[in-house]
């Protein structure tokens, strides 16, 4: 589990960590060249915790979010990347969340999320659970809303656009480009039970749909 999952909402740990996520996170970025143009930052609620659910065309795309959200954020990376030198030991510090592939409703991930938002951060989910291999919206996978219900925070749906151009999959450099990202409206799951979980999923998806092929506003 990674160790900073103890670490408490208002100590100096907690407080230092954002600008080294940010830091972090932009240090992928703004070497390549790339550069990030947003829309809906109204809604966000600066002090609000989410569950932020997201396309995901690239392994650029974590990087992308918390760089340019603007919230405290951190998401569920595979175990693998934990045992990768560096990197496991960047995210262990950052706070990111493990999780076992071949567990994925594991303790180990609730106590993750439960921590991370006692220290007051959103978790980010990809809940198509792997990299579109084309680029289209496949199918989600339950989990991610299951997790706001259970923490009664709302549901923030975000669309990425222009990342795989700038970052495809099996490629093994990062390209200039313009990455967009989309902010909807939040969706409320007070009041929400786990039978709600499947229609909080569709109504997620619809929103993310909705901005594939829309044209930018700014």
């Amino acid at each position: 589990m990674a160790a900073s999952v103890r670490t408490r909402a208002g100590t100096p740990s907690a407080r230092r960590i954002e600008p080294l996520v940010r830091t972090w996170a932009r240090a992928w970025l703004i070497p390549a060249g790339v550069r990030l143009e947003v829309e809906g930052r109204h809604h966000v609620t600066p002090g609000q915790r989410y569950v932020v659910v997201s396309n995901h065309l690239s392994n650029l795309d974590s990087m992308v979010l918390l760089a340019g959200l603007g919230l405290p954020l951190r998401f569920l990376a595979m175990r693998e990347l934990f045992d990768v030198p560096l990197l496991g030991s960047a995210l262990r510090r950052l706070g990111m969340i493990e999780v076992d592939r071949d567990n994925p409703h594991s303790a180990m991930i609730a106590q993750g999320v439960s921590q991370a938002m006692a220290d007051g951060a959103s978790v980010m989910v990809f809940p198509e659970g792997q990299t579109s291999h084309d680029g289209s919206l496949n199918r989600f996978r339950i989990g991610a809303f299951s997790i706001a219900i259970e923490q009664e925070v709302p549901i923030l749906p975000v669309t990425l656009i222009g990342t795989r151009e700038v970052w495809a999959p099996g490629d093994n450099a990062i390209h200039r480009g313009v990455v967009r990202f989309v902010i909807h409206k939040a969706i409320e799951t007070q009041g929400l039970t786990q039978q709600d979980a499947p229609a909080l999923r569709e109504q997620s998806r619809a929103s993310i749909a909705s901005a594939q092929c829309s044209p930018f506003r700014g």
